[in-house]
């Protein structure tokens, strides 16, 4: 895709009849593989559009966990916007990639002549608050669908992607039977933690 569809495509301009100009949008930035983009305390106030390339937002701790993966139309930066707090992850360019920035100054603009934007922007914030709610839930959970999620989630590439499981090997690995394993795994599609597909399981990030 062009940058003009990766910009036209995205979640603030959804249902919006007359898009602002995004000829007047600055410069993409260009970052070169593992060179960090956002870190705690070093940081645009803008939100970020992955035009080409990757990134990936990782733990501030030292252990470095992949939080998320970015490709082309990937946005990340929320949590740098409209507040004094520090954003508390890092994001760094997995490949060569172009970013393009959207200062909160912009922002506010459109917001203020586009409500449908500003609308856009809060239904985009709900989703992830929601997300991250039944994260914590699952994560501050005993029972089997806690026990499993930190399974899946520790056992997943950078793009959440398990490896095909078995059932049973699986089943004798966190001592629960199947019947509780398959509910678990019913448990975490319904709250949109993991996507099965076949044999096959992906962790959300």
């Amino acid at each position: 895709m062009t940058d003009n569809q990766i910009m036209k495509g995205l979640f603030l301009f959804q249902n919006v009849p007359s898009l602002p100009d995004l000829t007047a949008l600055p410069p993409p930035t260009v970052f070169v593989k593992g060179e960090s983009i956002y870190a705690p305390g070093d940081h645009p106030k803008a939100l970020g559009v992955v035009l080409e390339g990757k990134a990936e937002a990782v733990s501030a701790q030292r252990d470095q966990a992949v939080l998320s993966v970015f490709e082309a139309g990937g946005v990340f930066g929320a949590a740098s916007l409209f507040g004094d707090g520090a954003y508390v992850s890092c994001v760094r360019a997995v490949s060569n990639c172009r970013v393009q920035f959207l200062p909160e100054a912009l922002l506010q603009e459109w917001f203020l002549s586009i409500p449908q934007i500003a609308l856009n922007y809060i239904a985009f914030l709900t989703d992830r608050v929601r997300f991250l709610n039944g994260k914590i839930a699952v994560y501050t959970c005993r029972g089997v669908t806690g026990k499993l999620y930190s399974w899946l989630n520790s056992h997943s590439d950078e793009s959440g992607a398990v490896s095909k499981l078995s059932v049973t090997k699986l089943a004798a690995t966190l001592n629960m039977g199947r019947t509780s394993l398959y509910r678990g795994l019913e448990e975490l599609t319904e709250k949109h933690l993991i996507v099965r597909e076949g044999g096959k399981v992906r962790v959300i990030r």
